[in-house]
């Protein structure tokens, strides 16, 4: 199973409609982020792991997992970066792991241990892409008919052999 792990306020602010919802509501961004990661993950064998800086509450939604460098319950790891790099330390085969973040600190570290790196606007820009080639897909198949019934193929045979 692929882990990726993102460096959540880093995707934030280096993506512009992220960076816009930030700007209303962390929550709502938060939000935002998860749900997205739940619809382009789905059906598929990944697990996202979106780090924040601070304290919050850890929690598991499906595939994706939120965690915080401070809970208040075991360690206290500071700032995301040290999460992070925990995370990837404490992972039984980092070369499964791909890391998401523009710092290049935590790209670095990410790197020497043998995970993948993506930087955060390229990350977002493949879950972007592949909800719009979604949407196109669902766009499409509504248009042509999965079945054309024998009186439709007649009235078309008539209305496009007419001379």
């Amino acid at each position: 199973m692929e882990t990726i792990i993102i460096d959540a306020y880093n995707l934030m602010h280096k993506v512009t409609e992220l960076r816009v919802l930030l700007a209303q509501s962390q929550d709502i961004c938060v939000d935002t982020m998860i749900q997205k990661l739940r619809n382009h993950y789905h059906g598929r064998s990944t697990k996202c792991i979106l780090v924040f800086d601070g304290f919050g509450q850890n929690k598991h939604e499906g595939n994706i997992n939120v965690k915080f460098s401070k809970t208040g319950v075991g360690p206290d790891y500071g700032h995301a970066d040290a999460l992070i790099k925990h995370l990837i330390e404490k992972s039984r085969n980092p070369k499964l792991m791909k890391v998401v973040s523009s710092d290049r600190d935590v790209t670095s570290f990410a790197k020497e241990c043998g995970s993948r790196i993506l930087s955060s606007e390229s990350f977002w820009g493949e879950v972007k892409d592949r909800r719009v080639e979604r949407s196109d897909a669902i766009r499409e198949s509504n248009e042509k008919p999965a079945v054309v019934t024998r009186g439709e193929f007649e009235f078309l045979l008539k209305e496009f052999t007419k001379k």
